[in-house]
């Protein structure tokens, strides 16, 4: 499948602003799962200086800096996605990986990241065993049945702004926007023993639309598999209709946009404007 996205974010200042230097992350991974086409990224005002790199996990990072005030910045993005996945389920599993918890140990180092709980808590990690318990620990078993709980088990509601919430108050309180769910999923795969990861990007979803936004969903690592996804926000594994920006041991590495400014009393806003085409299918 063959995506065009253009994905628009204007900032605005009541004053102008001393900006400090900015990360975007906006450039989608290139990996097995998908290939980009054509990325453009234009940026108003024009930068003083502009440099391309991978951090740690892998994700393509814009850094930008400034000369000067301005009481604007706009970041413009277009993309040509096709995405390979057509199963999501094509893979042999190690033999190691099929009952939980499995041993990481040949990359111990590289998991680590992706075990550590997010933020421990009694009743997620109870949560989590009991749907182990009822799969027998078997391991594709469990991630569906959680998958499936986040699914049809709690209320999911859209939040533009904010940190995602501890999975205990999501579970508690059995109600979340994307990307609390997938906190949520990957902290009770980690009490499992899965290394798992925080995703952000696009999904194919209702292309009438007429507002569309980033998502949010969580990958686990499988030996004899790789990186796998699964969308609780609609009870699926993901296969060829998402479009990976970037994905991290941690939510805040995954932003489109991490930097500051600088200027007294000065009040600013953010819009953003998201159009997903796909062109082949």
């Amino acid at each position: 499948m063959q995506f065009s996205i253009r994905h628009l974010t204007r900032y605005r200042y009541s004053r102008p602003v001393q900006f400090g230097p900015q990360q975007l992350r906006f450039c989608p991974r290139d990996d097995g799962a998908q290939r980009v086409v054509d990325y453009q990224l234009t940026v108003g005002p024009t930068p003083h200086g502009r440099d391309e790199q991978l951090d740690l996990e892998g994700n393509r990072v814009t850094q930008i800096w400034f000369d000067g005030e301005a009481d604007h910045l706009d970041i413009d993005v277009n993309m040509r996605v096709e995405t390979l996945r057509r199963n999501a389920f094509e893979f042999i599993l190690a033999p190691e990986a099929t009952v939980l918890p499995f041993d990481h140990r040949h990359g111990a180092t590289c998991a680590r990241a992706y075990l550590e709980r997010i933020k421990p808590d009694d009743t997620v990690t109870a949560f989590a065993a009991s749907h182990s318990l009822a799969v027998r620990s078997d391991t594709m078993a469990f991630l569906d049945r959680l998958n499936h709980e986040l699914f049809s088990g709690f209320s999911h509601v859209h939040r533009e702004t904010g940190a995602p919430q501890s999975p205990a108050a999501t579970l508690q309180s059995r109600n979340g926007a994307c990307r609390d769910l997938t906190v949520l999923f990957v902290d009770c795969c980690r009490a499992e023993g899965i290394a798992a990861r925080f995703a952000s990007g696009y999904q194919k979803g209702d292309l009438q639309s007429e507002r569309r936004h980033l998502h949010a969903w969580p990958e686990v690592y499988l030996p004899g598999a790789g990186w796998r996804g699964f969308d609780p926000t609609h009870g699926t594994a993901i296969a060829d209709a998402h479009v990976t920006i970037a994905a991290a041991a941690h939510a805040r590495d995954t932003m489109p946009v991490r930097g500051s400014f600088r200027g007294d009393g000065v009040d600013s806003t953010l819009d953003y404007a998201v159009e997903i085409r796909v062109l082949e299918d």
